[in-house]
């Protein structure tokens, strides 16, 4: 078991811990480009790269929060800027819009499914916003309790402000939320902010710091429900 008190409340990324991001949005994106998926790959890779990288730009810039859905579509004008790929704006559009419907990762389901018939909360604590958390939490075959945007934060994670959402909007604590990150640097926000924290590390990356080990770190959600039993 995870630790002797039960968590009030889980949380779990989605864009990393969830949803099959690369692999999704290839194929998706093949389809709409008429490039080979082994052409495509790389494009996405550099797009989600972007689009990672245009929302911690928002988070310095003392200007708001840019929303995510911006953040997406400016990153896929640059990827096909710099591609030289010529695509209509109406299947740019698409492709944004594909982010809320991407498919889940193979043990995804199950594993909140099987919180869920736990007993626990379960929630979203993402860095969409929310009409995107919205529409993948409808992919799921259970509803999620919570879905927590960081839009409502103002910030992107790993700003604190979104680990504090929890507690600011629920009443829970800090120490009773168990946080499921999929990503390094969600890990390192979470731990700073004092979250426990599984990290379902499923390409087998590494921390830049060490020093925010997660409480556990598994190879993928397929065994998350035996931590917690």
């Amino acid at each position: 078991m995870l630790n002797e008190n039960k968590p009030r409340l889980i949380t779990f990324d989605v864009y990393s811990a969830l949803l099959d991001v690369q692999d999704g949005l290839t194929h998706i994106f093949a389809e709409a480009s008429g490039l080979l998926p082994d052409k495509a790959g790389p494009v996405v890779a550099a797009w989600r790269a972007k689009q990672l990288e245009w929302a911690a730009v928002s988070n310095s810039l003392s200007c708001g929060r840019t929303l995510f859905r911006d953040c997406t579509r400016q990153s896929l004008n640059y990827v096909c800027a710099r591609n030289g790929l010529g695509l209509d704006a109406d299947i740019k559009e698409r492709l944004v819009f594909a982010w809320d419907k991407l498919p889940l990762l193979p043990e995804a389901n199950d594993a909140v499914t099987d919180l869920a018939a736990k007993g626990y909360q379960i929630a979203i604590l993402s860095n969409g916003d929310q009409d995107m958390l919205e529409a993948v939490g409808g992919l799921f075959s259970v509803g999620f309790h919570h879905i927590l945007s960081s839009e409502t934060a103002g910030y992107y994670k790993p700003h604190p402000s979104v680990y504090a959402l929890p507690e600011k909007l629920l009443g829970i604590a800090c120490r009773d939320t168990l946080h499921v990150a999929g990503g390094a640097n969600d890990v390192v926000g979470a731990v700073a902010y004092g979250m426990p924290c599984i990290w379902s590390n499923k390409f087998g990356d590494v921390l830049i710091d060490p020093s925010y080990a997660p409480n556990y770190e598994i190879e993928d959600l397929s065994n998350l429900a035996d931590l917690l039993t």
